[in-house]
């Protein structure tokens, strides 16, 4: 027994040392971290914060629904409508998924689709002739990750077979309805769809992550009327309809609204021509993915080119398109890759006289905050949707070198 207890002792002396080595290492690199953010500390960034107001969520008041009315669209109000309906959550689709099979919203296989949409997105559809169109909701120009869902139309002429999509320009809730139980039919005899809506006023902010928020019913019976020709509208024919541009805050009437030489539908910045700064380089490297390694990692895997130049690349299908709003020209001309963004000056953000949600999904960055005694040494943040991180930039004679302080997720 005696030889076994002392071949325990001899193997658990090589892991307790090995324990007792990386816990040594640990708390060193806790105490030159600890160091390293003494020594880089910003005045700049601390009054940033301090300075910085959060405003309270406050509920609209309900005499502002009482002129409400849609940039492209009429309705009107009509006597033989059905009531709104707070505890309708799923379309009859959608329900008969949920009681029947759990399996389908984990399964691309299992999904089922009218022309490339999913039919649980569908909220009302209908067939007259040789015309088939349906109302579906997509998140693609807002912020899906917080709940937030655009109207979208399907219109085919030839009974299916080729679709094509428009977007409203209607966000759900935002603050019109759309009811996808409307007892009017959708084709009307101009082969306009119609629906029936109410106008909802929300009484708590959005949350995460799980969306709470609460509305209550500021008018209802009205009838919603989507015409074709407003959907289709592309006054400067650059491949955006109207209501995009709208969206996009892009010229209609200007094919390229930068004057850049790329059409507003295929630039991945399509509000600023790229004049980059020697400073654009650090917003890009963030946005467009370059692996960044934490600090204490090698230094050298994150130095940036301080006058490069990318090669430009365009829209395509799978493009997600983001808001930022900025007043600083090294964010404003920067170059996406994957992103098309649309930048707004904070003058142009809070420029919005109707009041209602109607926002891209937004990117944040801080500017950069000069640390104190250093030359050319900054800190900043970034976040997007529920993550962010911030950063450590200097520059050298060989280029910005770039490190990660800290991540974090909500």
């Amino acid at each position: 027994m005696k030889n076994y207890l002392t071949l325990l002792l001899l193997l658990l002396v090589p892991a307790f040392s090995f324990a007792q080595e990386k816990d040594s290492e640990y708390e060193n690199y806790k105490k030159r971290f600890k160091e390293f953010l003494e020594q880089n500390k910003s005045s700049e960034e601390e009054a940033y914060y301090k300075n910085r107001e959060f405003k309270e969520y406050k509920p609209l008041k309900m005499e502002m629904f009482s002129n409400y009315y849609d940039d492209f669209f009429k309705f009107v109000e009509v006597s033989d409508y059905t009531p709104y309906n707070d505890t309708l959550y799923f379309t009859p689709y959608q329900d008969s998924v949920f009681r029947l099979d759990w399996e389908y919203w984990w399964s691309d296989s299992l999904r089922q689709y009218v022309g490339k949409i999913d039919k649980s997105f569908i909220l009302k559809q209908e067939k007259k002739g040789n015309v088939e169109a349906f109302i579906y909701y997509d998140g693609e120009f807002e912020n899906r990750y917080f709940g937030e869902s655009g109207i979208w139309v399907a219109y085919s002429e030839d009974k299916g077979e080729t679709w094509s999509y428009y977007y409203t320009g209607i966000v759900q809730k935002q603050p019109l309805f759309v009811k996808w139980y409307s007892s009017y039919p959708l084709i009307n005899e101009k082969g306009d769809l119609q629906i029936e809506t109410c106008l909802l006023r929300q009484t708590s902010p959005f949350s995460h992550p799980v969306p709470t928020q609460s509305y209550q019913l500021a008018k209802d019976g009205l009838l919603l009327t989507l015409d074709l020709k407003t959907l289709r509208k592309d006054s400067d024919g650059d491949g955006l309809t109207d209501i995009v541009e709208a969206k996009f805050r892009t010229n209609p009437k200007n094919a390229d609204t930068d004057g850049d030489g790329i059409p507003d539908n295929l630039d991945l910045n399509p509000r600023f021509a790229s004049q980059r700064t020697d400073k654009s380089v650090i917003y890009e490297a963030v946005l467009n993915g370059v692996q960044i390694p934490f600090w204490g990692e090698e230094e050298e895997e994150a130095i940036l080119p301080i006058d490069a130049t990318s090669e430009t690349h365009c829209v395509v299908d799978t493009t997600e398109t983001i808001m930022i709003v900025t007043d600083d020209p090294a964010l404003q001309n920067i170059q996406p890759k994957s992103y098309r963004v649309i930048v707004l000056t904070t003058e142009e953000y809070e420029d919005n006289p109707r009041y209602f949600k109607n926002d891209l999904n937004k990117m944040s960055f801080t500017p950069l905050f000069k640390v104190d005694g250093k030359k050319d040494t900054y800190l900043f943040s970034f976040s997007f949707n529920t993550w962010g991180a911030s950063y450590w930039v200097k520059k050298t004679d060989k280029g910005w070198i770039i490190v990660k302080i800290s991540e974090w997720i909500s």
